[in-house]
């Protein structure tokens, strides 16, 4: 993706709209035909839901759904290099600082929105409605908030409480809109992580999220099930084997794999995909994720390219070491 062109010779002193403007339109609007041109359908109809929500006045919030592979990103890329490409102002963040990575211009929710790191429902963000960050929001044309289930409900419910007073200034009417009525996209899959309440019980970890809260209930559920990673294999055999390992994976995040779910399950892995191991089996999973890693250590392109993910900070010792 282009990166942005500094030009300073704009009449405008907020450096944090300059920054969101100053894009190659031409390079995005190239890049936006063809994003839209190997979108499923399922993606073109909700592409279309979410266009027609920003050219009205009345805002939108929308959630996309859809397990790793169905092209929540891709979705993300087009609807933000389109707007861009005609002078629009697109704030993607995520709530992790790896996804964020991952959006075009991204930025974690937390530094956008200057959310409070210890957070609770009475909280506010720390925006002032004169500052350059007031100024920005008012004039986005969209927000697309990716991993919104990771995070705590409150962080939210704050940022729309903020929002609300920034619009409001400008509208009263704003006031009482989801998020002061400008349009926003939360994107997530309920099969991966959900808030961490350090000891909390399933019920708490439930509540924390941002279904339990009010705001849901202004959400329009986007769904996306066609695997798009799927569709760019030539080879039968091989596309077959990675269907039947996608059902697999999903089928383990929805609990029908194995024996009766209530909270507690055990899942036999199958063999094809299993690494033999010796008696150390993280040794085995370095080995195995970096086979050049002795060679290729000088080379940041090799090691940028593959991560090992761990549940813990324990483990990730561990794997260091």
């Amino acid at each position: 993706m282009p990166y942005p062109i500094r030009d300073h010779s704009n009449s405008t002193s907020n450096r944090l709209i300059l920054d969101e403007l100053n894009y190659d339109r031409e390079a995005f609007s190239v890049e936006h035909e063809v994003f839209l041109s190997r979108m499923t359908d399922e993606q073109k109809t909700d592409y279309s839901k979410i266009t027609d929500a920003v050219d009205s006045t009345n805002g939108g919030v929308f959630f996309v759904y859809g397990y790793g592979g169905t092209g929540k990103t891709y979705l993300w890329r087009t609807l933000s290099t389109g707007l861009r490409s005609k002078g629009k102002i697109v704030l993607c963040v995520a709530s992790s600082g790896i996804m964020s990575l991952f959006l075009p211009g991204g930025r974690t929710a937390h530094s956008r929105f200057r959310i409070l790191l210890s957070i609770h429902e009475n909280s506010s963000c720390d925006i002032d409605q004169a500052s350059p960050l007031a100024e920005l929001i008012i004039r986005c044309s969209l927000i697309i908030w990716d991993e919104a289930l990771m995070m705590l409900k409150h962080c939210f419910e704050v940022v729309q409480t903020s929002l609300q007073a920034i619009m409001g200034a400008v509208n009263p009417s704003n006031s009482n809109k989801p998020f002061g009525g400008k349009p926003l996209i939360f994107g997530g899959n309920f099969r991966q992580i959900l808030p961490v309440i350090p000891k909390g019980s399933r019920q708490d970890i439930v509540n924390a999220a941002i279904n339990s809260s009010d705001i849901w209930r202004n959400c329009t559920v986007l769904r996306l099930t066609k695997n798009m990673r799927l569709q760019s294999f030539s080879d039968t055999d091989e596309r077959d084997e990675l269907t039947t390992f996608a059902e697999w994976i999903a089928s383990t995040g929805d609990g029908t794999v194995g024996g009766s779910n209530d909270g507690c399950a055990a899942i036999d892995i199958p063999e094809d995909i299993q690494l033999e191991t010796s008696d150390d089996p993280i040794a085995t999973i370095v080995e195995s994720t970096y086979p050049m890693f002795k060679n290729a250590t000088d080379d940041p392109s090799y090691l940028k390219d593959i991560a090992i993910l761990a549940p813990t900070l324990e483990v990730v010792e561990s794997i260091n070491q």
